[in-house]
């Protein structure tokens, strides 16, 4: 074989495993999204007793959605208004090199590092002594983390953003003074941005064992950035049990549905000649190998991100008029997510397994009224991560994580209350061990993620 055929079947070889890099790259940063992003829907005081307790406090509309069956012991309409705002934190520490083994170019910033603001809102009513009807805005399911595309980790992640917000209507019917179900229905749009960068030369080299670098240059010097935007409406449902065994007691659980949904949108490339041509000519030169066609000025995609189910077990105690302990137990199914699948235009580019497991989080708090006015809270808990080192990437970086709550709760008069509510969240280092695809760099990033998050809370409750 003459140096020119050679060459000729290196760029050929190479324009078909690119074409395959830009399939992979639209499913891959999706992983770590069905990772830990999770949030609780709940208001002030919720987040400065560590989530402890769920709705099961008195003339709590947080119960709309969290647990419909509370609902049912309600005295009088209440209106509740929550802002949110979480800052995680999540530092690299490590090494990140391109396929021949050469430091990644870049800085390394902090993904996070900025307050991101999360609004519920809930409104309940009794209809008379048994039902209560109730509606809500929330957001379960949130992240953003936002690199700069020169990072040194780019070829793992730059931007991700996800939001699901979910609107519902529910009823609670109180069967007796001790007993009350509660069942709704929730529709969400999920709503996703995820941009990456792909070393098209990086692959080149990789597939070669370094001959292509003569053709084409080394790797990190034909970049092309990816990004992804897709969204989705969805419905599920919920139902809740409370049960009063004792004046000063109550126990409450709760089930919601996994939400299956298949977001779709589009997928756009920028880069330079080089690179774009690097990923279009493989389909072409090899209309047998299967490999996905796909447009360097962009195209539909469509993924599969199912929202798993989840149920919480609540306990509240009331030792006297001032000091009020609860506890809660919840479990999250996110086993459920086996494969992720992207399409585009009706053929099938990526179908990957996950590795996620189900996860639980225990929490104790609770409440302590100084006088009529003023109530002092705190709680601690522990909420363990789904996520693991074989998906774990920069875009979440999750651990386990240990909860500490403090707030504080105002009431003005007989109709109005405001609560602040504190939260923070320590996690461990979390270890990173990853190789890319060949097809999309063949980069590694080794090492680990410091990582701690604080959430601050302001809620406003008006009862008719």
């Amino acid at each position: 074989m003459n140096r020119h055929n050679a060459q000729r079947l290196t760029r050929l070889s190479t324009q078909a495993s690119l074409a395959l890099a830009v399939a992979a790259a639209l499913v891959l940063p999706l992983r770590a999204e069905a990772g830990s992003f999770q949030l609780p829907t709940d208001n002030a005081a919720g987040w400065a007793r560590a989530n402890a307790g769920g709705s099961l406090f008195a003339n709590d509309p947080t119960a709309v959605y969290n647990n419909p069956a509370a609902m049912a012991f309600f005295t009088a309409p209440v209106l509740q208004i929550t802002g949110t705002g979480i800052r995680p934190s999540a530092q690299f520490e490590g090494e990140t090199k391109d396929s021949q083994g050469n430091p990644t170019t870049g800085g390394n910033p902090n993904g996070f590092g900025k307050f991101v603001p999360f609004p519920n809102m809930a409104f309940a009513a009794p209809v008379n002594d048994r039902l209560t009807l109730g509606g809500s805005v929330t957001v379960p399911y949130g992240l953003i983390s936002e690199y700069s595309p020169t990072w040194r980790g780019r070829y793992f992640g730059t931007k991700t953003s996800v939001k699901s917000i979910a609107v519902s209507v529910s009823a609670g019917f109180k069967v007796n003074d001790q007993f009350a179900i509660g069942v709704g229905v929730v529709g969400q749009r999920t709503k996703a941005q995820l941009n990456t960068v792909l070393d098209t030369t990086g692959t080149a080299a990789a597939l070669t064992g370094g001959a292509s670098i003569a053709l084409y240059g080394p790797p990190q010097t034909a970049d092309a950035q990816l990004n992804v935007n897709v969204k989705k409406n969805a419905v599920g449902y919920f139902v809740g049990f409370e049960y009063k065994p004792t004046t000063a007691d109550s126990i409450g659980l709760s089930y919601h549905s996994r939400i299956g949904q298949t977001l779709s949108g589009n997928y756009k490339l920028y880069g330079g000649p080089l690179a774009k041509a690097l990923i279009q000519g493989g389909p072409l030169q090899f209309p047998t190998a299967g490999l996905p066609v796909l447009n360097p000025a962009g195209g539909e995609a469509s993924a599969t991100l199912d929202t798993p189910a989840f149920a919480s077990l609540d306990w509240l105690h009331a030792f006297n008029d001032r000091l009020s302990v609860a506890g809660s137990i919840k479990w999250t199914q996110w086993s459920s997510f086996k494969t992720l699948t992207l399409t585009s235009n009706g053929q099938t580019l990526v179908s990957l397994p996950q590795d996620y497991k189900n996860s639980m989080e225990y929490t104790i708090g609770g409440d302590y009224k100084l006088n009529a006015q003023w109530t002092l809270r705190a709680g601690v808990g522990y909420d363990e991560t789904p996520t693991n080192i074989i998906s774990r990437d920069p875009r979440i970086p999750d651990g386990s994580r240990r909860l500490v709550g403090l707030g504080v709760g105002y009431q003005a008069t007989d109709h109005m209350g405001v609560d602040l509510g504190y939260q923070h969240q320590f996690v461990s280092d979390t270890p990173v061990n990853l190789t890319n695809q060949v097809g999309l760099g063949a980069s590694t990033m080794v090492g680990k993620f410091k990582d701690h998050g604080d959430v601050i809370s302001l809620t406003g409750t008006y009862q008719f």
